[in-house]
C-alpha cells in the first residue's frame, strides 16, 4: 500500500521540527497493526491537490525519508485515541509550502484507521505498494496532529510589548 496526503501550510501555521505525527483512532476490528517494510517520506508540496502520480507531488529534491522499520507495529490506543509514529529523523518543516506526508509498507496483519474530515479537492491518495500512479483519489484529511518543537520568533522585549498596546 502507498497513501500521501498534503497538509496545508495555512493548517499548520509556523515552523516546526517534526519528530512524530499522530492519528486518531477510529474504531477497526484490531487493536494494532503490523506493517512490513514500512517507511514514512515527509516533503513539499506546491499545490492544494495531489495529482495521481505520487512522485510529482513533491517539489523536487524535497521528498526525505524520516522513518524506516520492518516490521512496523503500531501502539495500541483505544477509539479515539491518538497513536504516535515517532520518526527516526526528524523534519524541518520551514512553514512556507504545503507538507507532503507519504507512508508506504509491503504487506502486514491487521490494521488501524483513523477519523478523517472533508477537505476541499484532492487531498489524498492510494497505491499499490511500489506502484507510481494511484488507484484511488478523495478529498479526505485524517485526523493528525504534528508534534515536535516549534520555531520561536525573535523579538525585542519593545517589539513583545507594543503588540500588546
Amino acid at each position: 500500500m502507498r497513501y500521501q496526503v498534503v497538509v496545508l501550510a495555512s493548517e499548520i501555521g509556523d515552523a516546526i521540527e517534526i519528530e512524530s505525527f499522530s492519528w486518531r483512532r477510529f474504531p477497526s476490528p484490531e487493536d494494532q497493526g503490523t506493517f512490513n517494510d514500512l517507511k514514512v517520506y515527509i516533503g513539499l508540496c506546491a499545490g492544494d491537490e495531489l495529482g495521481t502520480t505520487f512522485d510529482d507531488n513533491y517539489i523536487p529534491g524535497t521528498r526525505t525519508l524520516v522513518l524506516s522499520d520492518s516490521p512496523y507495529i503500531t501502539p495500541v490506543v483505544p477509539v479515539g485515541g491518538w497513536f504516535d509514529v515517532t520518526l527516526d529523523t526528524p523534519y524541518w518543516y520551514s512553514g512556507d509550502e504545503n507538507l507532503l506526508i507519504e507512508v508506504e509498507w509491503s504487506s502486514g496483519a491487521g490494521s488501524l484507521y483513523s477519523w478523517s474530515w472533508a477537505g476541499t479537492g484532492t487531498r489524498c491518495i492510494f497505491g499499490l505498494y511500489n506502484e507510481q500512479q494511484a488507484s484511488v483519489s478523495n478529498e479526505n484529511v485524517p485526523h493528525l496532529k504534528i508534534n515536535g518543537t516549534l520555531d520561536l520568533s525573535s523579538s525585542t522585549f519593545g517589539e513583545i510589548k507594543a503588540s500588546f498596546i
